[in-house]
């Protein structure tokens, strides 16, 4: 029987300066949002409802999947926060981290987006099959947000590419991203989780 040797661990690549700070930001923001997720759920999770289905049942539904998911964002922030550590700095080594915070920012400032209203009634209700705002007995025309949405839309992936082509820049990009990241995701969590309508 050939004797077995153990297999040498895997050399791990050089990362820059830059490199090794997104990588770190980039965990801290996954295991923080993960922890602030599961927090914000955990009354809703083990709520329990009345029927068998309905609103309660949904939410509540809907929250377990997101614990899971956070649960997975969790683990993958200290895997990347680990990997991050172990490799040997070297000015010349790899800065490719720095994509992972343009991504962020651009999920960020998109959650933003997605969270602003299409349309808003300086009075009554939007009915959003005639477009209208309804205060009986008259309607008037709304507010549209569109503009706008489209504008912070196109705005983070035109930031996000900009911060993954220039790592020189990522102290700058760091705070300015973690910015955008706390604004969409924070804004989730109130909406979805904290204060949900219905």
């Amino acid at each position: 029987m050939a004797h077995l040797s153990p297999r040498p661990a895997p050399e791990l690549t050089e990362i820059s300066p830059q490199g090794s700070l997104a990588g770190r930001t980039f965990a801290l923001l996954l295991i923080g949002s993960a922890l602030a997720i599961v927090v914000a759920s955990w009354d809703t999770l083990w709520q329990r409802c009345g029927a068998i289905e309905g609103r309660c049942v949904e939410r509540t539904a809907g929250a377990g999947l997101l614990v899971i998911l956070a649960v997975l964002g969790f683990v993958a922030g200290i895997a990347i926060w680990r990997r991050v550590r172990q490799r040997p700095l070297d000015p010349d080594g790899s800065s490719r981290c720095v994509w992972a915070l343009g991504v962020v920012f651009a999920i960020g400032l998109g959650l933003v987006a997605a969270r602003i209203p299409a349309f808003t009634c300086a009075r009554g209700r939007f009915d959003d099959p005639l477009r209208l705002c309804m205060h009986p007995p008259t309607t008037s025309g709304p507010a549209s947000w569109l503009l706008l949405k489209q504008a912070i839309v196109v705005g983070g992936l035109i930031g996000g590419i900009v911060i993954a082509v220039t790592p020189r820049l990522v102290r700058i990009w760091v705070p300015i991203t973690i910015a955008a990241w706390l604004a969409g995701v924070g804004w989730v969590i109130l909406d979805v989780l904290v204060r949900p309508s219905g």
